[in-house]
């Protein structure tokens, strides 16, 4: 067993988003110095308070002597370059810095193609994929996909950014007879006609003690998180397979940390879709519902400090702000502003463009599924 770290230890966070910033508020009020390593200036985690390394991921020179300085390091962004993953692992392992997730778990997690690998050899449900490297499996993907499907690259692709839907095998062919020599590095994924999104916030420590919120359902517009409703409303045995399937890639990747699982749900079937490897956008209704939310877990295993045996969390929904939803003086925002029952969250971002998450509102009472219409 790790060493407990007490405060003032420094924690670390690799990330420039708005997770940083409510991590470190975790981590600030539970007394530990936190600092940030991004490439952007005026992160959200720095004006949460962190101390804060401005410098590109792939300044080595920068990062090392970041990592130099604390006694423990997360993620809030898992598309850390490879190559830097390198450095990291290679110094935990001769400085014994403290790293959760692993460098390992951020490879799998930011790579579509080793995810789903990794969820088909751990034996969890998935669509059928093609791994589309160069133009001669693109062309074997069309007589062996079945159609609808989505085109996605393997890397760098979120909120459905990466992604081209194909209705038929006589779309694919036109696109895959079109490409030249050149390496690719895409997936092409059967498209699952589901009912329902659902996603499972689960949290391990380096002992294998294992927490896990009851699934939430979830609804996106234009492909970005619009409400989460928790509990979810699923049968019992899709809530019991959803939490196992969370529980078996933990342990299969002897993962440590936060993670965000999402599923696709079709009556009483269900696939995964994804994994995040940090706290996710779904479990935020935990800052208001539960005793202890995501992320303060995520500072507890950071720490080694022991994670509950329960963690309840009263019936809930959050619902995201983005650009072209601040509107601080509106009557809907005084409404809210003007109930007990909602919680508001900023992150800090002085530009609302369209699409950005600025904020979200957390509701807690009844009727969680209803709290923002």
């Amino acid at each position: 067993m790790n060493k407990t770290l007490l405060p003032p230890s420094r924690l670390g966070l690799m990330g420039s988003g708005q997770l940083g910033r409510m991590f470190a508020q975790e981590a600030i009020r539970m007394g530990y110095r936190t600092s940030v390593y991004s490439p952007e200036r005026n992160s959200p985690a720095f004006l949460a308070g962190a101390e804060e390394t401005v410098a590109p991921y792939e300044d080595e020179d920068a990062l090392l002597k970041y990592l130099q300085g604390l006694d423990a390091l997360t993620f809030e962004f898992e598309n850390i370059p490879n190559a830097e993953l390198n450095l990291i692992q290679k110094f935990s392992e001769k400085n014994g810095l403290r790293v959760y997730p692993s460098p390992e778990c951020i490879r799998i997690a930011q790579h579509r193609i080793r995810e789903k690998s990794t969820f088909r050899k751990l034996g969890l449900p998935t669509v059928a994929f093609y791994p589309i490297t160069n133009r001669s499996e693109a062309l074997a993907a069309v007589e062996s996909c079945k159609f609808p499907a989505i085109l996605k690259t393997s890397s760098f692709g979120y909120d459905g950014k990466g992604q081209t839907k194909y209705r038929n095998r006589e779309e694919f062919r036109f696109w895959a007879e079109s490409i030249g020599s050149e390496p690719l590095d895409l997936i092409l994924e059967e498209y699952f006609d589901f009912e329902k999104e659902a996603s499972v916030i689960l949290a391990r420590n380096t002992e294998g003690k294992i927490f896990c919120f009851p699934p939430s359902e979830n609804f996106h517009k234009n492909h970005i998180l619009d409400l989460t409703v928790h509990p979810g409303r699923f049968s019992q045995n899709v809530k019991e397979g959803m939490k196992e399937a969370a529980i078996r890639l933990a342990e299969g990747i002897n993962y440590a940390g936060v993670f965000g699982l999402e599923f696709f749900v079709k009556g009483n079937v269900f696939i995964l879709n994804e994994f995040a490897p940090r706290p996710h956008n779904s479990g935020h209704f935990s800052q208001d519902a539960a005793g202890i939310s995501q992320f303060e877990l995520q500072v507890r295993i950071l720490a080694g400090l022991p994670l509950p045996d329960s963690n309840p969390a009263l019936p809930s929904s959050m619902k995201n702000i983005l650009g072209q939803d601040y509107e601080p003086t509106s009557e809907k925002w005084t409404k809210y502003l003007s109930d007990s029952r909602y919680t508001l969250h900023l992150y800090g971002k002085s530009d609302p463009r369209k699409d950005r998450k600025m904020g979200h509102w957390n509701y807690t009472g009844e009727m969680p599924e209803s709290a923002f219409e």
